[in-house]
């Protein structure tokens, strides 16, 4: 049951029940948990927000709130306190009957039909396929896998994509680095550009490349033999990127769409034409432009340069309206790099301009430093000096990889402390939960493998206050699920599943669980159904829940 998704919606219709003149619309309702255990449960300050609509006192509405509400199967008591909060506190037999539902529902616990029948697709990482995926990369990308889960756990219908642009100058740049790189193995004299891209994979790039009709000559046609093998380079980095999403970052996207098919298509011309309908159009200095500004975008924008070169936001306003319009989505999250943080309010616009304003949501994860020894680890990509996400994979882990990035709100930079990650201690973090799991694995097998007899002799005494925590904790997923999905707030489920793991161990440490060669059944129960919440956890991170450790 998610308590806090009912609470809210009796609140709701408590209040318009009592003040139907007021709008749910116009008040955020929301039920939060209290700082401290003694303000309850649950707590809300909903009385506050409404003193202004009904021209009463906070400590009044809440007093008739609480009146009106009633009486719920599982709270015990509902407080008011100064200066209006509402305070709810659990039964304790309420508590100790949730348990049985978590171990019964296994991985179904937690999942809800909140979003059935909402299309939902998530795209992220989208790199450019010029180079080997980096650090921001991996921040965006495991953030939008781990987002894509809990949509589904939501009951959303979800698509995860990878837009790949195959088109434009960058590719004929990759092409040429990697021909250069060929010539320059055949024992040629040849510059390399400081536009040319850097690092082991053009060489490697370069090594596997065979040109069977190469001729000395050949060295002054660089545009024709760069026009000839530049979609082998690129279908090479794009295979690159597959497998490394697929086998080392376990990421599995349903859709990679590619730049080129909004062409061949004639979904760009479309586009084109649906502005051009809208008079939204102008010429200048020779360049096609779009009237952005007049939809709160700070200025207009061209979308096809004087030579007739179109950009990159002409395939992004057709790429969306292929998503939107083609293929209906409901609802659109994009998951950017904080060098796209000045594109947000032209993609807006654009969206505005055909009439899907509120159905793209664009989430932009900041930077990321790499740290070791308490130092950043400098990197460059234009000189070639940095570390790829494959490399850290390789050095940590994915599971440190994973949990690592995830500990971090999109919204603020990131250290990922190298040494941290690496450390097999409770210090680091996913070693503490996965811990946690191993140690709950280790009881249920003594207790199975010993056929140790059964006893209830402690459950008619009450739960212990460890005990009663730690089901508190259990019972959160639920409303994890939903306030991450509406709020994709994807950093929450590591710190979730370090508050479990705390409440296990606290729990693990205070109550006996085997005691003179007998299972007290009812914690044996509780052991049980924390797995099942702290596997959930993990499978939503995408993170190994090993039983040994």
């Amino acid at each position: 049951m998610n308590l806090k998704f009912y609470l809210q919606n009796k609140l709701e219709k408590t209040i318009i029940s009592i003040w139907p003149i007021v709008n749910a619309d116009k008040f955020l309702l929301e039920v939060n948990y209290p700082p401290d255990k003694k303000f309850g449960d649950y707590t809300t300050n909903i009385a506050m927000k409404l003193a202004l609509l009904v021209h009463k006192s906070p400590m009044e509405i809440a007093d008739h709130i609480k009146r009106e509400m009633g009486k719920t199967p599982a709270f015990n008591r509902v407080e008011v306190v100064p200066p209006g909060f509402l305070n709810f506190y659990l039964k304790e037999r309420w508590l100790a009957r949730q348990v049985n539902d978590i171990v019964i529902a296994r991985q179904g616990f937690g999942k809800s039909v909140y979003g059935r029948g909402v299309r939902v697709q998530v795209e992220f990482i989208s790199a450019n396929p010029t180079g080997p995926l980096h650090l921001g990369n991996g921040r965006g990308g495991f953030a939008g896998d781990v987002l894509a889960n809990i949509l589904k756990l939501a009951g959303y219908t979800v698509q995860r994509e990878y837009y790949i642009n195959n088109i434009g100058n960058q590719i004929n740049i990759l092409a040429e680095s990697v021909l250069r790189r060929y010539w320059k193995h055949k024992g040629i004299k040849i510059e390399y550009p400081d536009y040319c891209y850097k690092g082991k994979y053009i060489d490697e790039l370069a090594k596997k490349l065979f040109l069977p009709n190469y001729k000395l000559s050949n060295s002054e046609k660089m545009e024709v033999i760069r026009d000839k093998i530049k979609d082998r380079i690129l279908q090479r980095m794009v295979s690159s990127i597959k497998q490394m999403a697929d086998k080392k970052l376990k990421i599995k996207f349903d859709k990679w769409f590619l730049e080129s098919s909004l062409y061949s298509s004639g979904q760009i011309d479309a586009v084109l034409q649906v502005m051009k309908g809208k008079n939204l159009l102008y010429k200048f200095e020779g360049a096609i432009w779009l009237k952005t500004h007049m939809y709160g975008d700070e200025k207009d924008r061209v979308l096809i340069k004087a030579d007739e070169d179109p950009v990159y936001f002409l395939s992004d306003i057709a790429y969306h309206w292929n998503k939107l319009a083609i293929r209906k989505f409901d609802k659109v999250i994009d998951i950017w790099g904080a060098d796209h943080h000045g594109y947000v309010n032209r993609m807006q616009a654009a969206m505005k301009i055909f009439g899907h304003e509120g159905k793209l949501d664009i989430i932009i994860a900041q930077l990321v430093r790499l740290i070791s020894r308490g130092e950043e680890i400098k990197m460059s990509k234009r000189s070639g000096t940095f570390i790829t996400l494959d490399e850290l994979v390789d050095e940590v882990g994915i599971d440190a990889t994973r949990f690592f990035f995830l500990m971090h709100d999109f919204n603020t930079h990131m250290d990922f402390d190298l040494d941290l990650a690496k450390k097999k201690t409770k210090d680091n973090p996913v070693f503490y939960v996965q811990y946690a799991h191993a140690r709950i694995c280790s009881i249920i097998k003594k207790a199975k493998k010993l056929k140790l007899k059964s006893t209830n002799k402690k459950a008619n005494q009450g739960l212990e206050a460890a005990e009663q925590d730690l089901i508190r904790e259990l019972i959160k997923w639920p409303e994890l699920i939903l306030d991450v999905a509406k709020s994709y707030q994807v950093h929450r489920l590591s710190f979730y599943a370090i508050d479990l793991a705390t409440s296990f161990h606290n729990f693990y440490t205070k109550c006996q669980v085997i005691s003179d060669n007998e299972v007290i059944e009812h914690r044996l129960k509780l052991v049980k159904a924390t797995r099942v919440v702290l596997q959930n956890v993990l499978a939503a991170m995408g993170i190994s829940a090993p039983e040994r450790m």
